[in-house]
């Protein structure tokens, strides 16, 4: 054998190991790409799936809460809703800090609907009730002068109008 020859017979042998290396590195490459493909879709296959949001928070535009505020440009509150705890709901528009009234709307969970405007001094000025007996009454600031007109099941309807003292009397 010439010295070429052994030469070329040498990197050709060296060309071979290092292919056997580049084999056995894909080949052990390859086998951990489908153990951790095998693992991930194992996982996904066991694991519940995740609760989603509520119906409600996918809906756009849509504000959950017990309490809402209306403030005015400086800040003062001007009205809001809420929810009390024994489920009572208000809406109120306005507020009562002496200078302007407010109009409020109740819905209890007994069946009382009930809306009323306040004077800018807290008094409830009318009130108009809707429930098993519908009624509505009409006072003045001062409580000196007042009617109210009521219903009953089964009988008529009623009327009555303060006397001077302010005591409600039935009208004839």
């Amino acid at each position: 054998m010439t010295p070429e020859f052994q030469s070329v017979l040498d990197r050709l042998d060296e060309v071979e190991r290092h292919n056997r290396g580049l084999r056995t590195l894909t080949l052990i490459a390859m086998l951990l790409s489908v153990g951790v493909l095998a693992f991930l879709l194992s996982a996904r296959t066991m694991l519940p799936a995740p609760a989603g949001p509520p119906v409600a928070a996918k809906a756009p535009g849509v504000v959950e809460g017990t309490r809402f505020l209306l403030r005015g440009p400086d800040g003062t509150v001007r009205g809001g809703m809420e929810v009390e705890r024994d489920g009572t709901v208000k809406l109120a528009v306005g507020n009562q800090d002496g200078r302007t009234g407010a109009a409020v709307i109740m819905a209890q969970p007994t069946g009382l609907v009930q809306l009323q405007l306040r004077s800018p001094g807290g008094v409830v000025r009318t009130a108009l009730n809707g429930g098993i007996e519908p009624s509505l009454t009409l006072t003045s600031d001062d409580g000196a002068s007042s009617a109210a007109l009521l219903t009953k099941n089964g009988s008529p309807g009623q009327l009555f109008l303060s006397d001077r003292s302010g005591t409600l009397k039935r009208a004839p």
